[in-house]
This record gives C-alpha cells, structure tokens and sequence, in this order.
C-alpha cells in the first residue's frame, strides 16, 4: 500500500473579501506555473504541470449546537508524470 505523506496544512478565519483575493492570487500563480506555500522552516514550492484534476465538493451538516455548516472543497490532483511533454509534440 503506498504511503500517504502531509507536505502543508493550513487553517484560518478570512473574511469572504480576503478568501476572494487569496483565490484570486492563487488561480494566477497556477497559470504562471509555479505556486509556493509559505511555511517555516522551509516554503513548498509547486511546479504546476499543464493538466490537473479539478474537484469541487459542496456539503452540509447539522450540528447542534451551531446550527448548519456548509462546506466547500476544492480539490487539485496531479501525477509526477503530468509534467513530462507529450513525447509525440514536434519541436
């Protein structure tokens, strides 16, 4: 069974503005190609491949005490072997 390793996780409050801008930033440094993760000791730099899988998931849950909590998640996958050319592509 291969073995699941944890790069980064982060969790915060945002308000809905800075969430926007956040997203915003990071659908851009996507399409640079490249996002990095500020972390300590070291930031995670991402190469980006050209193709992902995208994943959004929307669910809600009652709870008791706080009443309805909705949650969205999206999601992006890629393989090691999505950042090889096309070995077919003319140059």
């Amino acid at each position: 069974m291969a073995k699941k390793t944890k790069l980064f996780r982060h969790k915060t409050r945002k308000t809905k503005e800075e969430v926007s801008e956040f997203l915003q930033e990071l659908g851009q440094k996507i399409g640079e190609g490249e996002v990095v993760l500020k972390q300590t000791p070291d930031d995670l730099v991402l190469d980006m491949p050209k193709h992902l899988s995208l994943n959004v998931k929307v669910n809600k849950k009652n709870k008791k005490v706080k009443g309805t909590r909705h949650k969205m998640t999206i999601s992006l996958s890629w393989y090691d072997s999505d950042h090889k050319d096309d070995p077919l592509a003319l140059g």
